[in-house]
Order: C-alpha cells, then sequence, then structure tokens
C-alpha cells in the first residue's frame, strides 16, 4: 500500500520520515503496512510502542533556531519539526552506535565517534567538546581539592588553614 499525496499538514511537506512521525503521534501510524518503507524496519517497528513526551527541547530549540538566523519566536509547528527531526537522528545514532558496540557488550564515545568519522565538522567538534568537558571535571576536582579547611583550636581560635600542595 503506498501513501498517495493526500493533505498533510503545514509543517509536513519536506520528508516522508516527519510526516511518518506525525502520523504515528496522531495514532493514524498503528498499523504495520509498508507504506513507509523510506524511514527504515527499525523506526517503524519501535514507533507504536515506544511514545516519547514532545517539546521537552522546544526552548532549547527556539534559542538555537535564533543563533542560526531564524526569527525569535519561531512557529511551533516549525520548532515540533525539527525536534523531530533531531530526536530521529539522534535515535537513529544511538540505535547505530549500540550496534557497533554489540559485540563489546558495552556502548562508549568511541562510538559514536567512530560513526561520525567520515563528517569532519562533526568529528572536530564533537572531539572539542569531550576535550573541554574533561577540563571541567579537572577543573572541579582541582577546586574541591583547593577549598580552604580551617582547623580550629579548641578555645576557639583558628590555629591553622591547610591547602593542599599544588600538583
Amino acid at each position: 500500500m503506498q501513501n498517495p499525496a493526500t493533505p498533510a499538514p503545514a509543517a509536513a511537506p519536506s520528508k516522508g520520515k516527519s510526516a511518518a512521525a506525525q502520523a504515528a503521534v496522531a495514532g493514524q501510524g498503528q498499523g504495520s503496512s509498508s507504506h513507509h518503507h523510506s524511514a527504515g524496519a527499525g523506526a517503524d517497528a519501535s514507533a507504536p510502542t515506544l511514545k516519547r513526551k514532545r517539546g521537552v527541547f522546544q526552548k532549547d530549540l527556539q534559542h538555537m533556531m535564533y543563533g542560526f538566523g531564524d526569527d525569535p519566536n519561531p512557529l511551533p509547528e516549525t520548532v515540533a519539526l525539527v525536534e523531530d527531526i533531531v530526536v530521529e537522528y539522534v535515535t537513529d545514532l544511538v540505535h547505530k552506535a549500540q550496534n557497533v558496540a554489540s559485540k563489546r557488550g558495552k556502548l562508549l564515545t568511541e562510538d559514536f565517534l567512530y560513526l561520525i568519522r567520515k563528517d569532519l565538522r562533526k568529528l572536530h567538534r564533537a572531539t572539542e567538546l569531550l576535550s573541554m568537558n574533561e577540563e571541567l571535571k579537572q577543573a572541579r576536582k582541582a577546586y574541591r581539592l583547593a577549598k580552604v579547611t580551617t582547623i580550629m583550636s579548641p578555645d576557639g581560635r583558628t590555629e591553622a588553614a591547610c591547602m593542599p600542595s599544588p600538583g
């Protein structure tokens, strides 16, 4: 059964995947028909059983869209479409990473880096963010260790202030 050109919501004309996602949300995608064969079997098999909370990333996406040149207050339909695309991309990436890691049995950061290795822009940005995250972890650890601990004498006066040695 093929999906004829039926009237679709205003936000759906770009890709069949987003139309399929909207149909699943509207309750129309419950059957196991083959008219969404372009979206991939894994996505269709899990779509009816897994429901996600919509609008979770709405504010963040609005800010990101504005940062990339969109209107400060984009249409809710546009934000919903972008959210559908982002969630679909991340879900697909996680499933692929799980497949890569299945032999090892443990999902690692390197599995994601492996999947984006051919997209140098994404790879460089991901490694940069991972590096900054590691620097922040080290800075937080150093801050916690460097807190001044004051030792009080029995009469309530400060006897000494202890700071760990650098290193």
